[in-house]
């Protein structure tokens, strides 16, 4: 029997999103797949057979498909641009599962590669490879993740991978498929293959409706006036004919005054597309920066055009499809989960020192000034940036996070400040955008800020200075409305004196101050903390501990936690792991202390003077706590436990029976 067949038992995981209205759906898919490979003659051992187009072949299959690649690419740069270097593939197949476009992280590839290449011109053969997301997702029409033990074949199983169909005119024309390479990302990388194949087959309806509309002029105004886009036409001569309700706000124009005039005159700046009826060539999803000549307001576009003509091929006129570059932002923005989730209410604790930090917090929130949050790591520095911004009035844009320890010295004011497309060797032809435009008219939050190489920062106060920066490789002037929130282990002012940090910039930056106490400044937190984790970690892992014992409360009260909560929060997940009952026991924690942890508490000589002459409360229960106390001393030497008992080794055996004790 194959050695996933718990499927058939119903023992699969949960269903992977919502997508499915019960876990019985969700395993249908999948049984069903099984099924199908095994009156394919495949069996779990088989050996995968690639089947990869080259040559004439696959220029056939690539022309076939060029509008649907042309359309996708775009939108497979811009994500892969967000994931880009954390272990992210994206590709795209057509309906028979021939891979035609490849977007990834090079060392993800080889790895996946391993088991099953990915490449141009490779047929994902479910008869040949086995059941994969993107093959169940094209013959189920459906969106699905696949991970753990869902493939047949069991050369794939380790692989997660995510597949949503993508539509043309209500046929499935193919499908998106997103690979990663750590089990944290893959809810994410689902979402993600959701949401960008949805995108891509509004486009590709979009494109659909510019056909139509030259063709079919009487449902112009309804599909046109239900997008969120700007569309307008001109005749040859640049003359307005027609222009959506989007467009007129877009460019604040009045639409019915606007019809039958030049549209030069209506903007105050040269109109690109013009230049579409001048050369007679189009363009899709190109950036473009204007500005009025009037009034001197700035129009940053991502706009697409193109011709008219009639049947003897002249230009007659153009349409223009464009939308504010913000809501592109907008749009990236939540593909790449840039947003705040913590609140003030989803801090623990209430010392006086973690309460200050709140109220300190909740005025940063109500200001628009430079914060700087300072103390050790593991503190929870970023939880309290979320919750300023999420109190804050940017708290309905976007929420930024940048390590400045993490990034490369040479790549960081790319991926602060993006760049033009052939910026550098390695870039993106569609340029990228960098995290500063993202966080427009939201907040960014500078991590590890103390790490910032020195030009760098130089560069930050510029931009917090003047409001306003350059792509690299570009020449246009961005302005950005930003509310900077830094964070920081280091003494700063120190940093200054030695040359690693500028003091103008830290004197911008740290405008108000916020100390986040290390969790042995605030002990009496601890026990809330330890239940606040104990409920999480439950419900991550399925957990069924429901407390913890007074005693082993008392040894974590022992230490000093240099780790701050991040630590803490380990310590009580791999208590949870192993604790056979209900309540963690001072055995579970101690068997599973780190082993610095241990080596603090066992060099405390009044814990160990004072472990046993705590126990005389009631027989039987203290007995066991004495054993365990007496136990973790000795490190569970069973001659010694004894003799500080003064019982014999053959009675501490039967006691450490009776009590189910864990050694």
């Amino acid at each position: 029997m194959h050695v996933n067949s718990e499927v058939y038992s119903g023992k699969l995981d949960k269903p992977r999103s919502n997508t499915f209205s019960s876990k019985g759906e969700y395993e249908k898919y999948i049984v069903d797949s099984w099924k199908r490979c095994r009156n394919y003659g495949l069996t779990p051992y088989s050996k995968i057979e690639i089947r990869k187009l080259s040559g004439k072949e696959l220029d056939s299959l690539l022309d076939e498909n060029h509008h649907f690649i042309h359309i996708s690419s775009s939108y497979m740069e811009n994500i892969y641009s967000l994931v880009k270097g954390t272990g992210f593939v994206i590709f795209i197949a057509d309906e028979k599962g021939a891979i035609l476009e490849v977007l990834g992280d090079k060392d993800l590839i080889d790895s996946i590669s391993a088991k099953i290449e990915i490449d141009k011109g490779v047929i994902l053969d479910e008869r040949k490879v086995g059941n994969t997301s993107v093959t169940t997702s094209l013959i189920n029409e459906i969106p699905i993740m696949f991970r753990g033990n869902e493939y047949f074949v069991l050369g794939l199983k380790g692989l997660i991978a995510s597949s949503a169909p993508i539509r043309r005119k209500g046929k499935v024309i193919g499908a998106l498929n997103v690979m990663v390479g750590n089990e944290e990302d893959a809810e994410h990388s689902f979402a993600i293959a959701v949401s960008t194949a949805k995108a891509i087959e509004s486009q590709m309806a979009v494109e659909d409706v510019r056909e139509e509309v030259l063709s079919k002029s009487q449902y112009q105004n309804a599909i046109v006036e239900c997008s969120s886009d700007g569309f307008l036409t001109i005749d040859n001569k640049g003359i307005l004919t027609y222009i959506n309700q989007t467009g007129a706000d877009i460019l604040g124009i009045d639409r019915e005054k606007s019809i039958g005039k030049y549209i030069g005159d209506l903007v105050n700046f040269e109109p690109v597309i013009l230049s579409v009826l001048r050369t007679g060539k189009g363009y899709t999803d190109r950036e473009f920066i204007v500005r009025n000549n009037r009034n001197g307001v700035k129009y940053h576009f991502i706009k697409s055009a193109i011709p008219i003509r009639d049947e003897e091929g002249n230009i007659i006129g153009v349409i223009d499809n464009f939308r504010k570059i913000k809501r592109v932002h907008n749009l990236m923005r939540n593909l790449g989960g840039n947003y705040a989730k913590f609140t003030f209410n989803d801090i623990i604790g209430n010392s006086s020192k973690i309460r200050e930090c709140i109220r300190l917090g909740q005025i940063a929130a109500r200001s628009s000034s430079n914060v700087l949050i300072y103390g050790e790591s593991g503190t929870g520095k970023e939880m309290i940036a979320q919750s300023i911004h999420n109190a804050s009035n940017r708290r309905n844009e976007s929420f930024i996070s940048i390590n400045c320890a993490a990034i490369p010295s040479e790549l960081m004011e790319s991926e602060l400040f993006g760049y033009e497309g052939g910026a550098f060797t390695g870039a993106l032809k569609s340029g990228q955008i960098g995290k500063f435009e993202l966080a427009d008219g939201g907040t960014i939050f500078l991590d590890e800020i103390g790490d910032m190489p020195l030009h760098m920062q130089a560069k930050l106060l510029r931009v917090l200075q003047e409001k306003q920066f350059t792509r690299v490789g570009g020449r246009e002037i961005l302005e950005v409305d930003v509310r900077i929130i830094c964070a920081t282990n280091k003494d700063l002012l120190s940093e200054c004196k030695k040359g690693n940090f500028r003091e103008d910039l830290y004197y911008r930056l740290n405008v108000l101050n916020i100390y986040m106490p290390p969790l042995r400044e605030r002990m009496e937190d601890l026990e809330p903390l330890v239940y606040y984790f104990i409920k999480k970690i439950n419900d991550k892992i399925n957990g069924k501990v429901e407390g913890i014992s007074s005693q082993a409360l008392e040894l974590l009260k022992k230490y000093d936690w240099p780790g701050n909560v991040r630590q803490l929060e380990n310590v009580i997940e791999r208590a949870i792991n192993v604790c056979p009952g209900k309540i963690i026991g001072i055995n579970e924690i101690s068997n599973n202390l780190p082993d610095e942890i241990k080596k603090q508490l066992y060099s405390d000589m009044n814990f160990y003077n004072n472990s046993v002459a705590d126990t005389i409360k009631s027989l039987e229960e203290i007995e066991r706590e004495a054993i365990e106390k007496v136990l973790l001393i000795t490190e569970n030497n069973i001659s010694q436990a004894a003799s500080l008992l003064k019982i014999s080794r053959n009675t501490i055996y039967n006691k450490i029976r009776k009590y189910g004790i864990i050694i």
